[in-house]
């Protein structure tokens, strides 16, 4: 179900509604956080349900292909007094572009830092010692699996992102979603150790084993991995450098440092000098990325604010509850 119109308080507000309903029930549910501000949402999901509410207004490139099937397109400005709404379209416009403009150079600040990355991710790839980068994750999986099959048939993988760099700063939930396993790894190395390339051997595996698997990937990066969670097996295995730096603070926590056992002794000395300078230029662009995100959320804000309508919340409520239940 796709929310759109009136203003983001209401369609906060429909989301709310959903959540203490399913919380009551005692159901569980997942929920989506707004990239710019991280207290708001653009969406919940419950899978008991196959069900979920979605912010159209923050997913404007998803399309609705199964619209009246599957998926419900609910405008919610029907719900809401007309005589509210005041006749202010031209600034409406510019706080909508300037949002647009604001996103746009912060998508530019970020690809030229991820571009910067792989410059200092080429000085450790040219020096690393991929056998043992192996036979260290070879064993790994092996230490993880124990060989042993799961006898689930309907196993699935979830792809998510462990964190984001938001208008207030860099966020993840690493504690949070890991705080009930028992078993935790935290892989240490510089940029292009190979730290997402074992993350995506372990999840093949997991696979393969017909295990169900929780995928998160770089929210700086896609293509690359973070986290991986198997629950069934009570385990986590997550890179633990910055942004996302953590250190062993339970029993059965265990370190793998790829840097010490994988690259050129030395290398960091060596090229300190290159690496130093990488890193401060790579750190200025996400640093600029989140000043422009900033101006966003602002824009955004004030864009919000125009709209003061007022939603018939009791007749919208019951008319989202009675779609769920199609």
């Amino acid at each position: 179900m796709f929310l759109e119109g009136a203003t983001h308080k209401d369609r906060q507000q429909c989301m709310h509604y959903f959540i203490e309903k399913w919380q009551n029930d005692g159901e569980q549910f997942e929920v989506l956080l707004n990239g710019l501000d991280r207290t708001n949402m653009t969406g919940v999901i419950n899978r008991q349900l196959s069900s979920a509410i979605i912010d159209r207004t923050n997913h404007p490139d998803y399309s609705l292909e199964n619209t009246g099937r599957s998926e419900q397109l609910i405008d919610l400005t029907i719900f809401t007094k007309a005589t509210d709404l005041p006749n202010n379209s031209t600034e409406k416009i510019k706080y909508r572009n300037d949002k647009e403009q604001a996103l746009q150079s912060a998508y530019k600040s970020f690809a030229t830092g991820l571009d910067i990355h792989d410059q200092l991710e080429k000085i450790y790839i040219e020096r690393m010692d991929f056998q043992t980068a192996n036979l260290i994750t070879t064993e790994l999986i092996d230490q993880i699996f124990s060989h042993k099959s799961n006898q689930a048939t309907d196993a699935v993988t979830r792809h998510r992102f462990l964190g984001a760099s938001t208008a207030t700063g860099v966020y993840d939930y690493i504690e949070t979603l890991t705080n009930q396993l028992n078993k935790r790894y935290f892989i240490k190395g510089r940029a292009g150790t190979g730290k997402s390339t074992m993350l995506k051997q372990i999840i093949a595996k997991a696979e393969s084993l017909n295990y169900q698997v929780e995928a998160y990937h770089c929210g700086f990066d896609p293509d690359s991995y973070d986290m991986v969670i198997i629950r069934e097996l009570s385990t986590a295995i997550f890179d633990s450098t910055s942004p996302h730096l953590y250190q062993p603070s339970r029993h059965r926590d265990e370190l793998i440092d790829l840097y010490q056992t994988c690259v050129e002794p030395g290398t960091d000395e060596k090229y300190q000098t290159e690496i130093d300078a990488l890193t401060v230029q790579y750190k200025s662009y996400i640093h600029e990325g989140m000043r422009y995100l900033a101006q966003a959320k602002e824009a955004e804000q004030k864009l919000d604010a125009l709209t003061q309508a007022i939603a018939d919340h009791n007749k919208l409520i019951t008319e989202l509850d009675g779609l769920l239940k199609q």
